[in-house]
């Protein structure tokens, strides 16, 4: 009966696989006929008109799914250091060393049940985690490609407008999950990301001095003759990532999602696909900011960058592994009290060297 029931489960799973792929290509069926009336379409216009662009359509969305693969490895390589660190076995079941273990993770996720509290606000509690994903993914657009037909010029703005904006994914599901952990998590997770964005926007404007733009892409270009920002803005690059570990709210700032104290915080509601999602949100943020990091403080060639990057990754992981988490008034205290002043004097430093 065991073996039967276990059957059972996986022709389901594959059902649901297989029926969300037939929805995909239902619709790309139907889309059909509107692509080649479009096709036959000839306007006095010599050029011809397309309806959908499809090969501008699969370059476009090929850099998300990297960075969702790479959310994916990312999430195996932080279990196996952990693993390393604490002296135990990590993941190392599934294929060869465990390469595929977040695949599996993945579909057991997706293929749990999505479940929705009675009490919840369905509407925002299903909009959510969309809202969380789409706002981190929307970062990697910054990506500082030496080669890319799109340049923000005022790209570190827009950095700190989505770094802002990513936290009201975080409130709107507390909020819509009508529970008082959840909600409690959300408040938390608004007042942490107000505080630490403060010393953060002096952090942008030291480096925006130094470089005099606002472009990611020529603010790594500045450091290729291996002059590194980390070099004159060492104390800046600290406070960056304490920032940094509380915007995406890590270890020892975790407090959004204590499970000591909040059983799961935010997301405590959430199950199958949407705390799959939020998951995958929380993890593309880290690596985001990994890539920031390396391209505002160890710039030059791309190599170079994701060498800093892979780094500035391992660094989130070893951090979380080895500190434990800080009370909460402590780290109001933290940004307050320390961060806000040193980052004030690194301010006035930075304006005083550079205008001489």
């Amino acid at each position: 009966s065991a073996k039967a029931s276990l059957t059972m489960s996986n022709v389901e799973c594959l059902f649901k696989v297989f029926s969300k792929s037939g929805v995909i290509f239902s619709t790309y069926i139907l889309l059909s006929p509107y692509q080649v009336l479009a096709d036959s379409f000839t306007p006095l216009d010599p050029a011809k008109v397309v309806l959908v662009d499809w090969a501008a359509v699969i370059v476009s969305i090929i850099p998300f799914v990297g960075v969702l693969l790479a959310v994916g490895f990312y999430t195996l390589l932080e279990r196996k250091i952990l693993a390393i660190i604490m002296i135990r076995k990590g993941p190392s079941k599934v294929s060869y060393m465990g390469i595929l273990q977040p695949f599996s993770d993945a579909g057991k996720l997706l293929c749990k049940e999505f479940i929705v509290p009675t009490r919840a606000n369905v509407g925002p509690f299903i909009l959510a985690p969309a809202l969380m994903l789409a706002i981190s993914l929307l970062g990697w657009l910054l990506y500082p490609y030496k080669s890319a037909e799109v340049f923000y010029v005022f790209g570190v703005i827009l950095f700190m407008v989505i770094t802002s904006v990513s936290v009201y994914g975080v409130m709107m599901s507390g909020w819509a999950s009508n529970s008082k952990y959840s909600l409690l998590g959300a408040v938390r997770a608004m007042a942490q990301s107000i505080s630490y964005e403060i010393p953060m926007g002096f952090i942008f404007f030291c480096v925006v001095l130094c470089s005099g733009v606002f472009m990611f892409q020529e603010i790594s270009v500045f450091q290729q003759s291996l002059f590194f920002f980390f070099l004159p803005l060492c104390v800046v690059m600290l406070v960056w990532m304490l920032c940094m570990l509380a915007e995406t709210n890590r270890a020892p700032f975790d407090f959004v999602e204590g499970e000591s104290e909040l059983v799961s915080g935010y997301n405590v509601e959430y199950s199958g696909g949407g705390f799959a999602v939020m998951f995958i949100a929380e993890y593309s943020s880290i690596l985001l900011s990994s890539v920031m990091s390396a391209a505002m403080f160890f710039g030059g060639n791309e190599a170079l960058v994701g060498f800093f990057m892979m780094v500035f990754a391992i660094f989130f992981v070893v951090v979380r592994a080895s500190l434990p988490r800080l009370r909460y008034d402590k780290l109001m205290n933290l940004c307050w009290t320390v961060l806000l002043c040193v980052m004030l004097t690194a301010s006035v430093c930075v304006v005083v060297l550079v205008g001489v």
